[in-house]
């Protein structure tokens, strides 16, 4: 240990030794007055300036607020007076507008206030909500959470010039002293102390005195010695040492003066916190909010394992081909992608490990593709180059049909994502954000066609202005997300912030909401709205009536990807089925008859997790690191018998016992 740092601990050693000043014996509970830190002897802070502190539950604080009920014209003398002897206080006494508070204790006249914040949203915020519903983006249902939401979460902030009661003035006084430190006066420290008249604020003759000092002082380890050391680490994203340290802190010895002071004052009520959020009250939990019950596979589920249908040849440093994409038909046979170079390939027992090449495409990739069967697992549709290719397992050949669109500028645009009909047939959306408002649009084909070379035309269906209603200030991402459907459905679903949301399908008007548990992250008894990532996107089954969305939870510093299931009709949560322990969830696939959902990992071992909707219970899907050594999809055999399962490396299977295959309709 360098002799600095010995040093260091002993002054550290020797300061929690002192016995703490007076007026420590009269702060609130869970306050201090605590020993100069070590590390500020380290970071060579001037001796001057190395002062016990106050703090709060053993940690330091930057800055204190304190509040006396005493009129704001008896308590700036006596601030004045109590911090004369740290030097010569400049300052100067303003008044402002009660609107124009700081935002701090402008919250603080929110929380006291709520008849303020209940009037401002129903001038401003309502007219607009109501607007949204007169257009099919909300429901009128919906105003009263969205209205609860604004007043929890409201701001003062640029809100107070709107509110006619407090336009009277108030008044604040801003003061500082400077000391220069050193025999060269190369450190400097500053006290700051702000006095605010808060009358209009706690309802009552009130004033807050908020405390703070600045030091700033040479780095030791600035210098050019320290520069040179940065560049020898060769750490490009660094800048290197600062040149200069800074820090705020409470002194004891500009506190207590203070403190004593304010305490003397007849009637003074003397309250100290952290900031002006301490004078808010805690909001009372939402009886609204349930956390989701989360179901784990079984502890005692039977295990199946993989049998490998075909292995992805390694050749050196290169694969054979790539599977990027996988697409299963009823005759046990499989379509695959792969992305660069972008070929189809089609795959059968027959095959051994060399599928057979159908197309590939002039482009060497193509960055928006999408590949679906309908609900026979016979006719494939494949959009991809700017074409809509079919193939029909019955009659095996590729047909090309050229795309053209109802607009200018959807072919090609990167924002333009695709889904499909239920029944293989390609869909393309956009979340638009150009014009006033924006909007989910849908386009479908109005035209398609059998002719190899057949145009195949898209018109817009709808344009939903329910994407409008997700701006603001909403968590996680905004972006509303299709539904993918097993089957042909009428209307069309989405997931946004607020849940499972049904659209008309001709208008894109809001017909239903249905809510959702939480989505991401830990609990919060305030909020549980908001989507995550790292899950497959939302997908429904018609026969089963639901609706699988995905989550990623934190229990602790433990994560927990899964899937909520929803049912339709009801709106109600069936299962929050988890894989837990796991960063996010790869895969899901729902069988043919909805009665199974399975859940996929990213790695070998327990590749994937088979659950009964109706009973509750799980078996368990193993794949060794020969057989598959990352899983990227997973998908039922049409005749819902087996489970496929596309790796790096491989494609397998698992042949399901009786009980777990899909039922025929």
């Amino acid at each position: 240990m360098s002799n600095r740092r010995v040093w260091g601990v002993m002054f550290w050693l020797a300061g929690m030794a002192v016995p703490l000043c007076a007026a420590a014996a009269t702060l609130p509970p869970n306050w201090q007055i605590l020993p100069s830190s070590p590390d500020l002897v380290e970071d060579r802070l001037p001796a001057a300036l190395r002062t016990p502190q106050l703090g709060k539950d053993g940690k330091r604080l930057p800055r204190v607020q304190m509040v006396v009920d005493v009129p704001f014209a008896q308590v700036l003398p006596v601030v004045q007076s109590a911090l004369k002897p740290m030097g010569t206080l400049t300052g100067e006494l303003s008044s402002n507008q009660v609107s124009r508070i700081d935002q701090g204790w402008g919250d603080v006249l929110m929380a006291r206030r709520p008849e303020l914040v209940r009037e401002y949203l129903r001038q401003y915020e309502l007219p607009q909500l109501q607007q949204y519903v007169s257009d099919g983006a909300l429901l009128d249902s919906e105003i009263p959470g969205r209205m609860a939401r604004l007043e929890r979460n409201f701001r003062f902030e640029g809100r107070g010039e709107r509110m006619p009661a407090l336009q009277h003035a108030f008044n604040y006084w801003i003061g500082s002293a400077e000391q220069r430190l050193g025999a060269m006066g190369r450190s400097k420290s500053t006290i700051h102390v702000r006095v605010t008249q808060l009358d209009a604020v706690m309802g009552r003759p009130a004033t807050a005195i908020t405390l703070w000092r600045n030091d700033d002082w040479p780095n030791p380890g600035g210098g050019i010695v320290g520069q040179l050391r940065a560049l020898a680490d060769a750490n490009i994203f660094s800048s290197g040492p600062q040149a200069r340290i800074q820090r705020n802190s409470v002194p004891q010895p500009v506190f207590t003066p203070l403190f004593e002071a304010l305490s003397a004052l007849p009637g003074a009520g003397l309250r100290i916190g952290a900031d002006a959020s301490d004078w808010i009250a805690p909001p009372a939990p939402m009886t609204a909010i349930i956390e989701p019950q989360l179901q784990a596979p079984d502890a005692d589920a039977a295990i199946i394992k993989a049998n490998r249908v075909l292995r992805i040849e390694r050749v050196g440093a290169y694969k054979t081909f790539d599977a990027d994409g996988m697409q299963v038909l009823a005759d046990g046979s499989a379509l695959l992608v792969q992305n660069y170079p972008f070929t189809v390939m089609r795959w059968s027992p027959a095959d051994g490990d060399t599928p057979r090449t159908l197309w590939t495409s002039p482009q060497p990739s193509v960055t928006r593709w999408m590949l679906a069967a309908d609900v026979r697992g016979q006719v494939v549709h494949l959009l991809a180059d700017g074409q809509v290719m079919r193939y029909d397992s019955a009659h095996p050949a590729l047909v090309a049909h050229p795309l053209a669109f109802d607009q200018k500028g959807v072919l090609g645009d990167s924002y333009v994502r695709y889904i499909h009909d239920g029944n293989g047939v390609p869909l393309a959306y956009r979340r638009d954000y150009t014009g006033q408002r924006d909007t989910f649009k849908l386009w479908a084909p109005s035209q398609t066609a059998a002719e190899n070379g057949a145009r195949w035309d898209y018109a817009l269906r709808f344009a939903a202005p329910r994407q409008h209603v997700m701006r603001g200030n909403l968590p996680g991402n905004a972006q509303v997300k299709p539904v993918q459907w097993d089957g042909p459905m009428a209307n069309v679903w989405i997931e946004d912030v607020f849940g499972l949301t049904e659209l008309d399908g001709s208008s894109g008007r809001v017909l239903r909401v249905l809510p959702l548990p939480r989505r991401y992250g830990g609990a919060d008894t305030q909020d549980n709205i908001g989507m995550t990532q790292w899950t497959p996107e939302p997908f429904g089954s018609v026969n089963g009536r639901w609706i699988a969305v995905g989550f990623v939870l934190k229990d602790g510093e433990q994560r927990n990807p899964g899937m909520h299931v929803v049912d339709m009709d009801s709106g109600k949560v069936r299962h929050s089925l988890t894989l837990p322990g796991q960063d996010s969830l790869k895969v899901a696939a729902g069988s043919p008859d909805g009665r199974l959902l399975a859940l996929g990992n990213a790695g070998g071992g327990r590749a994937a997790v088979v659950w009964n909707l109706d009973s509750g219970r799980s078996l368990t899907l193993q794949a060794d690191r020969g057989n598959c050594s990352e899983l990227q999809q997973v998908q039922w055999s049409p005749d819902g018998e087996r489970l496929w399962g596309r790796c790096v490396d491989a494609l397998v299977q698992w042949d399901l016992p009786p009980a777990w295959q899909s039922r025929r309709g």
